[in-house]
Order: structure tokens, then C-alpha cells, then sequence
């Protein structure tokens, strides 16, 4: 159906689209060479934080959560950069009450896999798996672990939408990423493995000692431990399969639908070898389990989860040093990603790497809400839901939703599209109109004190960014400011910015 628009509309929406293409053109600030603070101080005085201190605060709250929000911020300028990492690296220490009022509507989480498939509504689960996650990201304190969460989802991928994976990927959310996303690698392979949804994903649940089905065999080590690049061959990859046949999962005929359970009758019990790793005939059950620990253990594991960490949180293209001390510290601590992220974070190759990674689709989907303060109902997923989902698809990020077993893409130039920008310019515009269902938006409080319309972009650049836009962006956003009633123009001004490059860089 065509769509009409008045040649004042038209005017408004071409203004929009100029302003916004300048804005575009406008490099990111570049990270200033910090200046010390002075030597001297009155007695007794707390000195204010250096610039050094500041600029490194604010760029690791941008990496290490999906969005800066003022409360973050303070509390992070509170108890300092290292206070507030290491609150951050110990979630399970401190209660998020608000967080689980939000997720208390939610009933499919405490139900079985034979309850959930028993709902009259068969997409239920899934719908309120990937409400409940969105309401995480955008309200938990515990924003560390909530990206963690997020990149072994997309390690260990499993889509949502294949056979019974939707009833079976809850499970592996609240058992096997979630509490191990900050604990020992070799407890987290240990625990996906075991997943039935992971195992009904790549047809693992199938592969009997008469017809071995590889694809989780050669998963396994392409994409959850050795990678591709390790060496391993075709070989390898049979034997793997042969050493999982019998790991399976329970179905409708028996009682407990969606268990793991393991069916020696149908394993491999013969002799197998893979790499530098012999078993013995009549291993049974423990085949399996003697390959999962070699694997975790193995060098070639280390480096890559150290590279895909490295790529995640500081560089497309990460520097070969860090990989390095990374792949080290994965060694000696057994895989421990908490000390890993200690190490990445307190790195020289972090600390200088602003502005070098992009938002993906979800992260500027969640950022934009934390920074605009809006408020989700997405209590009831059959009834909001509809609408931020398709934003979601629009955007080309939904949780669960990438169906190859590669996860998303975490590399600028696969979302560096004309489309996906408009995409997203378009959603940052109808966020900050307040036209999302199921979302609401109120600018005016953030903007109370404002009395002219560089008021107006100042504050919402230090509510949005966290500091003040450079002054060449600042310059094209005055001049759309000044030219309509600031009550008028203010929610243009806030998509503006948030469609911006300084935005869409973490």
C-alpha cells in the first residue's frame, strides 16, 4: 500500500535525512592523549580523577555493557575502574531484585520440556526466552555477565526456531550458558554437550554406531574448541562421531521428554583414535567424556576462544600479542574466563582500543533503550512482542535467531550495509518519537534544564554518549536545533545522535 506524505512531512523527513547524512560523515572522536593531573593538591583533599582515569572509565563501560546509563556510570566513578570490574566479574555476589520482578510473569522457565510443548501456544517458550533476555540486557545490573551470556550464545549457537529447540533452548540458557559464563571453559564445553538442545540442534540425538552422524563431531571442533585452522582432519572428525554415538535425548514415548540420556546399545565401543588421542575398545560413555577433556584442554582451544574474546571485546582484527598472553593466561588458569576477561580488560590493547569495535544490531537495539531510559512491557511477549521483533528482524539480530551453527557475525563489515544503517536510523527515530508498542519514551526529563538548543544537544549527548559530541557533529546538530521549537524538535535531536557514528561505536 503506497504511502501518502504532506509536503510538510516531506520537508521535515528530507531535513532529517541531510542532517543525518552530515552526521555520518563525521568521524567518531578520536581518543585524546590524556594529560596528567597536577602534582599538587590542597591537604585533605580527594583530587579530582585524572583525564587518564576518566576517559579509560568511560570507554570500558561503553565495551562492557550493552549500554552507558547514568546509574552505571556513578556507580563506576563510586568505587573506581577496578572496584567496579571486579563487581562485575563476581554477579553471583550481589541480588538484582527489580531485574526478577520483571521476569516473574514469565512462567515457561520453571516448567518441563513436556510442559512446554503441551502450551496452546507451541511459540510461547521461545517468545518469552527471547523477551526475558532483552529484559536482562537492558535492565540487569550485572551487565559483564549479561555480555558474556551473549557471546557464548553465539559460541555454542543453537536457532531457536529448528525442530525442538524451541522448547529445549530454555534449558540451555538458565543450565548451561548462564552459569557458566564466567567460570571454567571445560565446565562450559562439559555442560553443552550434555544440552539436549544442542544435541537436537546438530542431530547429534540421532548418531547411532550404524549411521555416525558428524555434524556435531565436526562442530565440536570447528566452531566450540580447535577451529578450523588447527589441523584436524576428516579422520578426526569420524572419530569424534564414533566416540559421542549413543549421546542422545529423550522423547515423546518416554517420561521425561527432553533429557540427555545416554543409549549404549547403539555407541561405538570399538578402538578409536583422533589427533594424539588414543581409546581403548569397550570405552563406552567415557569415549565421549575423554574427548570433551582433551578438547578443552587442547592449545589450539585456547587460542581460538582467546582470539574470539579478543575480536569480541577489543578488535576486529585483534593484535597477535594479545592473543598471545591471552591464549597463556587460558593455559595456566585452566580456561577460568573470569581471569581472561581480568587480563583483556587490564591489557594496553584494550585500554587503547575506543571506537574500534561496532555495535552489532542487538547492542545498538538495547543501547538505545538504556541510554533513552525507556521503559519495556513485554510481560505479556504474545501482545508487545510483535512489534520490537520485528525490529529486531529489520535490524538483522534476533536472540536465538541465526541459523547456521557459526553464531552472528562479529566483524564491521558484515552489518556495514546502506540498509542496516537506515535500519537503524529509522529505529533510533521512531525510539526517540516514542512510536515503538510495547516501549515507552519520555525525553523531556532529560533535558529539564535546557534552555536553548545547545542546551538541548549537550545534554543529550552526555546522557547518550557519556561526554559531549565533537565539535563538527555538534555544529550540523545546532543548526537542525535552531531551526523549529526546541519541544518540537527534541526527539529528532535524540535520533539524530543515537543514529550517529559516535553512537553506533562501542
Amino acid at each position: 500500500m503506497p504511502v501518502s506524505l504532506s509536503r510538510r512531512k516531506f520537508l521535515k523527513v528530507s531535513g532529517l535525512m541531510a542532517t543525518w547524512a552530515a552526521l555520518a560523515a563525521c568521524n567518531p572522536r578520536p581518543q585524546p592523549t590524556p594529560t596528567p593531573p597536577p602534582a599538587t593538591a590542597r591537604p585533605g583533599a580527594t583530587p579530582p580523577p585524572s583525564p587518564v582515569h576518566s576517559t579509560l572509565l568511560l570507554h570500558t563501560l561503553r565495551r562492557l555493557t550493552f549500554g552507558l546509563t547514568p546509574d552505571m556510570l556513578a556507580r563506576a566513578q563510586t568505587i573506581g575502574l577496578e572496584g567496579w570490574l571486579d563487581e562485575q566479574l563476581h554477579p553471583e555476589a550481589s541480588d538484582d531484585p527489580a531485574l526478577e520482578a520483571r521476569l516473574a510473569p514469565f512462567t515457561t522457565f520453571a516448567m518441563t520440556p513436556s510442559e512446554r510443548a503441551e502450551l496452546e501456544r507451541p511459540a510461547q517458550a521461545a517468545q518469552e526466552l527471547i523477551a526475558a533476555t532483552l529484559l536482562r540486557q537492558r535492565y540487569s545490573t550485572r551487565q559483564v555477565h549479561e555480555l558474556l551470556v551473549d557471546f557464548w550464545t553465539n559460541h555454542f549457537n543453537i536457532f531457536i526456531g529448528k525442530s525442538q529447540c524451541r522448547i529445549l533452548k530454555t534449558d540451555d540458557d538458565l543450565n548451561v550458558i548462564r552459569p557458566n559464563a564466567l567460570g571454567q571453559f571445560r565446565d562450559l564445553l562439559w555442560a553443552s554437550v550434555h544440552s539436549p538442545a544442542m544435541l537436537v540442534y546438530l542431530d547429534q540425538a540421532t548418531s547411532t554406531n550404524e549411521v555416525p552422524n558428524e555434524n556435531y563431531a565436526r562442530e565440536l571442533m570447528e566452531l566450540h574448541t580447535l577451529s578450523v585452522e588447527s589441523g584436524y582432519t576428516h579422520h578426526d572428525v569420524e572419530e569424534v562421531a564414533r566416540a559421542l554415538t549413543g549421546w542422545s535425548v529423550t522423547g515423546r514415548r518416554e517420561s521425561n521428554l527432553g533429557a540427555y540420556v545416554y543409549r549404549p546399545r547403539v555407541h561405538d565401543d570399538g578402538e578409536k583414535h583422533l589427533l594424539t588421542l588414543h581409546l581403548p575398545a569397550g570405552g563406552g560413555e567415557r569415549d565421549g567424556e575423554m574427548v570433551l577433556d582433551y578438547l578443552a584442554a587442547h592449545d589450539w582451544t585456547a587460542r581460538f576462544i582467546s582470539a574470539k574474546l579478543a575480536r569480541r571485546f577489543v578488535a576486529d582484527d585483534p593484535p597477535a600479542l594479545l592473543v598471545e598472553n591471552l591464549t597463556s593466561v587460558f593455559k595456566s588458569t585452566g580456561g577460568d574466563v573470569r581471569e581472561l576477561m581480568r587480563a583483556l580488560v587490564t591489557s594496553v590493547d584494550f585500554q587503547s582500543s575506543a571506537g574500534q569495535k561496532l555495535k552489532r544490531p542487538l547492542e545498538f537495539f538495547v543501547s538505545a533503550l538504556r541510554a533513552t531510559g525507556a521503559e519495556l512491557a513485554v510481560g505479556q511477549a504474545d501482545r508487545n512482542w510483535r512489534g520490537l521483533s520485528n525490529w529486531l528482524r529489520l535490524l538483522g539480530q534476533t536472540p536465538f535467531g541465526w541459523p547456521p551453527p557459526d553464531g552472528y557475525p562479529d566483524y564491521a563489515g558484515w552489518w556495514l550495509t546502506t540498509s542496516g544503517l537506515l535500519n537503524r536510523w529509522n529505529f533510533a527515530q521512531q525510539l526517540a518519537a516514542n512510536e515503538l508498542q510495547g516501549v515507552t519514551v519520555n525525553l523531556k526529563p532529560l533535558t529539564a534544564e535546557a534552555q536553548s538548543p545547545a542546551d538541548v544537544v549537550d545534554a543529550l549527548s552526555q546522557r547518550f554518549l557519556g561526554e559531549p559530541l565533537p565539535e563538527d557533529a555538534r555544529a550540523i546538530l545546532l543548526d537542525f536545533a535552531s531551526t523549529r521549537a526546541l519541544d518540537q524538535n527534541l526527539p529528532a535531536i535524540a535520533g539524530l545522535i543515537l543514529g550517529s557514528p559516535h553512537f553506533q561505536l562501542r
